[in-house]
């Protein structure tokens, strides 16, 4: 996929963002393998990464502590009840996509945010602390993984 293509769909799938919640596209990296794009209001930053060959995330952190006060989307879907928690040994399987799928999964991973997340949007940070606590408890528990299945990290 060309950069000006990906950077077509980063605009239009996310255009809502800025919008309704005054997001701004902030900074856009490019890497060998893949590309990270920031987004930022006047409380929230999220944090889009994209491996090409892999399935893109997003993190949502306070911008006024990017480093305390961050997870994911995912971790956010869980404690909503959309998703299941993941088990151990999927933190350890290669995740893969097809890369005309981008968009669509984008798209899906925008509105699950603006449905799911609206108060994170807005800078309300209060359940930040329980996705925190589901990720380090996941944490644990993939090093419990890694002991009795030797698995290398």
């Amino acid at each position: 996929m060309k950069k000006s293509e990906f950077e077509k769909i980063i605009d239009k799938t996310f255009r809502g963002l800025e919008t309704k919640y005054g997001f701004k596209k902030i900074e856009t990296t490019y890497q060998q393998r893949g590309c990270a794009v920031r987004f930022q209001n006047t409380t929230t930053e999220l944090g889009l990464t994209y491996e090409i060959g892999g399935t893109p995330w997003l993190t949502i952190s306070d911008v006024n502590h990017p480093e305390e006060k961050q997870s994911t989307l995912e971790w956010l879907l869980v404690e909503r009840g959309i998703e299941k928690t993941p088990t151990p040994d999927a933190a350890f399987l290669i995740t893969k996509m097809e890369e005309s799928k981008l968009e669509v999964v984008l798209k899906k991973k925008n509105q699950q945010l603006v449905e799911y997340g609206a108060d994170l949007l807005k800078g309300d940070f209060t359940i930040l602390p329980k996705l925190q606590d589901r990720a380090g408890k996941y944490a644990l528990e993939c090093k419990r993984y890694i002991a009795i299945h030797k698995v290398k990290s």
